[in-house]
């Protein structure tokens, strides 16, 4: 078969949810119970929630359970799309009128999951405006936390009815967005064919013992490891442990400690997730001899330094795109080739034929489509590695046209700024991720404009880098749109 069901979960899966600060049951499950619990799910959504093959489906679960994983293969083998959106990202969403550009290109959304109860949005509007935008936006809204969805079978030949569903190989599964770095995003559809090829392809990274941190819908995280992970019979356990964004990680490792020897794999979805698990991994005095991390773009310095010191196996670094959904390189980085150019990568394997254009650019040959895709992202050729070069999207600003190479550039180069361009407003924006004096501000903006005749900057901001990640990439589209909702 060729698609993401139950049959494509390994026969050995077996999971542990590890008690938490915040959720004090712990709890043990095979296959079996997680079949059952699709079973049910798929009762649920067809006949509680209205739910039609094709429609789509934001699964806003910031609790990982059973029923985290029943939700997303119950919605698989219902024909659903399931909506690739960053909904669990923590950042400052206050504002009720605020839009998310790449929410509304996937409209509509049928159907949004969620575990909050209402009276949140009511006592703390401001604080839970990001769920009012949520909810607002789509078609039918369900609370799991106030029990919207009544799962009591009445009906066993409905059940039965539902339990049988099973998509068509070219029936979408994945619904994402392209980057947005230059304009609006634009909506991209995935197959269950194409992602069953994706996740197939995946599977030889994972054994042993795979943690799971956190709700994977903020990018092409579910091909890339989840949907793999769960497949793999050398995969002996699945550790969950929904880990609070705000909080020290100290309690996450003490709780893997009796793992520390088989634990092989995790992926965070942001990049500061893995620098604080490292850092209370040093405060506790843990190592972890067998875990590859998985990081979904360039990797940070910080980073490869703990697979130097030895306190994880390696960083395994996969580029890919929401194009392709699955990774075209890789670069590891381990305790004797730690100190790696991030941006030297070889090729992940065949599955995809790839070749450069006479600009640079890469031109995918996507399996299973038959089609030609060409990335914006720029390579070349460089002592047998493909060096990424960074994306040559051009925009036109003020009648110059200008490359997003050179912003690129700039914000690889200074750190502690971030540059984003408004083709609307003809101008630039600057996030400053730390407190800087009025002169420092000036001097860099005049950096910035010199390197450009018609080209300047408008404003300026101090922003909280972690709000503005869509999973380890800084969110241009995000950070415009909040320059553009606070100026004008």
């Amino acid at each position: 078969m060729s698609t993401i069901t139950r049959h494509f979960i390994s026969d050995n899966f077996r999971a542990t949810n590890l008690v938490e600060k915040y959720n004090f049951t712990r709890s043990e499950y095979g296959k079996t119970e997680l079949v059952d619990k699709i079973n049910l799910w798929k009762y649920a959504l067809t006949y509680k929630c209205n739910a039609k093959s094709q429609e789509t489906i934001l699964i806003g679960s910031h609790t990982l359970d059973i029923n985290y994983l029943a939700c997303i293969y119950a919605s698989a083998e219902l024909g659903l799309k399931i909506a690739v959106v960053d909904y669990i990202r923590a950042d400052d969403f206050k504002d009720s009128g605020y839009n998310d550009p790449k929410t509304e290109a996937l409209l509509p959304i049928d159907i949004f999951l969620h575990d909050f109860t209402r009276k949140y949005a009511e006592t703390e509007p401001e604080g839970f405006a990001k769920y009012v935008y949520f909810e607002n936006i789509s078609n039918r809204t369900y609370s799991l936390a106030d029990n919207d969805i009544d799962f009591t079978v009445t009906s066993k030949e409905d059940f039965n009815r539902a339990a049988g569903i099973f998509p068509k190989p070219n029936d979408i599964l994945i619904k994402a967005t392209t980057s947005g770095t230059t304009s609006k995003p634009k909506v991209i559809e995935h197959t269950h064919e194409f992602i069953r090829g994706v996740a197939e392809r995946n599977m030889w990274m994972f054994e042993d013992v795979a943690l799971h941190v956190k709700n994977l819908n903020h990018g092409a995280s579910a091909a890339v490891t989840l949907f793999p992970v769960l497949a793999n019979d050398n995969v002996t356990e699945h550790v969950i442990y929904a880990i609070n964004e705000d909080c020290p990680m100290d309690d996450l490792v003490q709780q893997l400690e009796p793992y520390r020897d088989k634990l092989s794999t995790v992926s965070f979805p942001y990049p500061f997730l893995i620098e604080k698990f490292i850092a209370a991994s040093k405060e506790n005095n843990l190592t972890w001899p067998k875990l590859r991390i998985l990081v979904l773009t360039y990797t940070l310095d910080s980073i490869k330094l703990a697979a130097r010191d030895g306190i994880i196996k390696n960083v395994t670094s996969l580029f890919g795109s929401n194009e392709t959904l699955g990774p075209l390189f890789i670069n590891v980085f381990d305790k004797e080739h730690w100190d790696k150019d991030s941006k030297l990568y070889t090729i992940f394997d065949d599955w995809y034929n790839l070749e450069l254009a006479e600009d640079g650019k890469l031109i995918v040959d996507l399996p299973v489509y038959n089609r030609k895709e060409t990335m914006s992202d720029v390579f070349k050729m460089e002592n047998g590695f493909w060096a990424h070069q960074g994306r040559d999207d051009l925009l036109r600003i003020n009648g110059e046209d200008i490359k997003m190479s050179i912003i690129d550039e700039l914000n690889k180069s200074h750190e502690d700024y971030h540059i984003v361009a408004d083709s609307i407003n003809h101008c630039l924006y600057i996030a400053h991720w730390d407190s800087k004096t009025a002169e420092e501000i000036e001097n860099y903006v005049n950096l910035v404009e010199s390197n450009f005749k018609q080209v300047k900057v408008k404003t300026s901001m101090q922003l909280a880098k972690q709000n503005f990640y869509y999973g380890f990439k800084i969110d241009n589209e995000l950070i415009r749109e909040y320059f553009r909702h606070h100026i004008y």
